[in-house]
């Protein structure tokens, strides 16, 4: 069994806006979570994006740069940009085996699913999304300098987290 890092349960009372990436076998959802301030309230706005077939045997560049214009994307079509001041925080899910050694890292023990993706294996999944946000910051969508990647969660401790919502 893998070590989540999630060391207590949400109360509800939990209050902000976040930005979630969901990356499954066949799709990819990114989404913009308002926590409000009733027990338990929160409002949501999400995208749903097929993942490309080539993308399960392609590389690692090209599997996080697909991720990151699809942030891009769906930050242009609903124009969130986060206040200059203050960070974004981003949850990111990552339904394959990795080994945490804290929240923020994520080591893909090994792909499942049918996907082969060269240069992920053994290698920090967070790094490499944080690294391929980062080129967009000096490209063309400065709200990723403003996000901040907070946690990584396999599919199974995302809905148990919930779960207690």
């Amino acid at each position: 069994m893998n070590v989540t890092w999630v060391t207590k349960s949400p109360t509800g009372h939990e209050t902000g806006q976040y930005l979630t990436v969901d990356m499954g076998g066949t799709n990819l959802r990114v989404c913009n979570v308002i926590l409000t301030e009733e027990k338990g309230g929160y409002k949501i706005t999400q995208s749903k994006f097929k993942l490309p077939g080539g993308l399960k045997t392609g590389n690692a560049k090209e599997l996080w740069e697909y991720i990151a214009d699809r942030v891009a994307d769906f930050l242009r079509e609903h124009e969130l940009t986060p206040n200059p001041d203050e960070k974004l925080p981003l949850a990111f899910t990552f339904s394959y085996p990795v080994t945490q050694d804290n929240i923020r890292h994520g080591v893909l023990q090994r792909w499942t699913k049918g996907w082969d993706v060269s240069g992920v294996e053994g290698e920090d999944v967070v790094a490499q999304l944080e690294e391929a946000f980062a080129e967009r910051v000096s490209s063309s969508i400065q709200s990723f300098g403003k996000m901040t990647l907070t946690w990584v969660f396999n599919n199974r401790m995302s809905p148990c987290t919930l779960s207690h919502w």
